[in-house]
């Protein structure tokens, strides 16, 4: 290791203030690209021919995808800048490279299906597009959970997050995913992915359960589970109240879809904390 290229102490509370910040502001910008893109398709039906049409007015549908085109820029510039002050701390014992890498693919394959995305031909390209625009979310929160975790000093002890903290991650990003499958596919007609989805809900209370009536070493990391709690349950209402709606009220659908952001950067503050507990 060449001592010149790691980072001093002097240098290293800057390079954690600067991703802190960037990393914030890379989440909301993901959560903006999510809220247009779920907006636009919770508003887009089909016509008999199979072609998209959009029930929103012409000039805020015009706003919603420059929103999002806009937020999608900002996202690909904040991706590179923080890969670049990663590499820069990639000699630390702080493990920033891995969400560092996460982002920057979840970037890459975004940009690849975007020109697949036109009319919402494919059920599995509209899935893969939320899908990793939520793990682009969650890696920007990811990074800044370390950063935060890395500032707050040698109080705290580092070592891999715990199999129930696996289990809650893995449950979470199934819930995800087949969210926006039974979102993407009931436009086409098909509706057994939201059963499974109702499912991974039920799985998702469970682990989430077990966490919240389990120990907690930390005020942040109890917070955090009893938010989870509290999203997912908001979630399952909500979610509940649409499978008797026909049709859905986009307002109605639009809120369920955008508790899942903030469900996922609970539960990836679980992840964290939970990995990092403060020694006693």
């Amino acid at each position: 290791m060449n001592p010149a290229l790691t980072p001093t102490p002097d240098q290293l509370d800057p390079l954690w203030n600067w991703l802190r910040r960037l990393c914030l502001v890379g989440a909301v910008l993901a959560v903006c690209i999510l809220g247009a893109s779920i907006l636009l398709r919770l508003t887009t039906v089909l016509d008999a021919q199979g072609n998209a049409v959009s029930l929103l007015e012409p000039a805020l549908e015009h706003a919603v995808r420059t929103l999002h085109r806009v937020c999608a820029s900002g996202v690909a510039l904040l991706a590179l800048c923080a890969f670049a002050l990663c590499w820069r701390a990639r000699r630390t014992d702080v493990k920033v490279m891995p969400p560092a890498v996460s982002i920057v693919a979840s970037t890459v394959v975004l940009a690849l299906i975007g020109p697949l995305t036109s009319g919402y031909r494919l059920g599995s390209i509209t899935v893969v597009n939320v899908t990793f625009g939520m793990v682009l979310s969650m890696a920007f929160w990811w990074l800044r959970e370390i950063i935060i975790t890395a500032m707050e000093g040698p109080t705290h002890t580092r070592s891999p997050p715990d199999r129930l903290s696996w289990l809650t991650f893995g449950a979470m990003v199934l819930h995800l995913g087949t969210g926006a499958a039974a979102s993407a596919w009931e436009m086409h007609g098909i509706h057994w992915p939201a059963y499974v989805h109702l499912v991974s809900l039920l799985l998702c209370l469970i682990l989430v359960g077990v966490l919240l009536f389990g120990p907690r070493p930390t005020k942040v990391l109890s917070d955090r589970v009893t938010a989870l709690a509290a999203l997912l349950t908001a979630q399952l209402v909500v979610g509940g109240l649409l499978m008797w709606q026909d049709p859905r009220p986009v307002a109605l659908s639009y809120f369920h879809a955008m508790l899942s952001p903030l469900v996922a950067m609970a539960a990836v503050t679980i992840m964290v904390r939970g990995a990092n507990r403060r020694q006693r």
